[in-house]
């Protein structure tokens, strides 16, 4: 059984029990994170703050190892002209 797991933008494959395993190294962490003013306003900010994983409410989905070998057959998309 293989995971997909959703970090920032982008969807990656791996062994269920190590994408798992990364989600287990996430659970404690805080988020960062910048927020551009102009000067003017004060200068950008910075924050840190709890809950980085809060948010995201589907992180892991799980594929079948037929699916997965499917979509590996398949391969890269072909990019539009």
């Amino acid at each position: 059984m293989k995971g997909i797991l959703l970090l920032g933008y982008k969807k990656y494959v791996m062994d269920a029990v190590k994408a798992v395993e990364i989600l287990q190294m996430l659970e404690g962490c805080e988020l960062y994170e910048t927020k551009y003013r102009k000067a003017e306003d004060g200068g950008t900010t910075t924050h840190i703050y709890d809950d980085a994983l809060a948010n995201d409410t589907q992180v892991l989905e799980l594929l079948t190892d037929a699916a997965y070998r499917m979509a590996k057959l398949a391969g890269r998309p072909e990019a539009k002209p």
